[in-house]
């Protein structure tokens, strides 16, 4: 089955204005995007750090799950 063919609107969204802080380019120059650092990973203790928070987060998460099934939080 082939998709059905459109017709394009005649009137076409304009055209993303320029952004007013660069200046225009002279013919012949070409624009560059601005050069992205290399990527590096988190060290080895940041990511312990991280475990160990989504650990206490899942267990923060139990606990008060089963202080609230289990109606205990009701005693206070």
């Amino acid at each position: 089955m082939e998709p059905e063919k459109r017709k394009e609107p005649a009137e076409a969204s304009p055209p993303p204005a320029e952004s007013p802080s660069q200046p225009p380019l002279s013919e012949g120059e070409v624009e560059h995007p601005p050069e992205k650092e290399p990527y590096r990973p988190y060290s080895r203790s940041t990511r312990i750090k991280a475990w160990i928070g989504i650990a206490f987060m899942v267990f923060l998460v139990i606990m008060y799950t089963y202080a609230f099934a289990s109606g205990k939080i009701m005693a206070f």
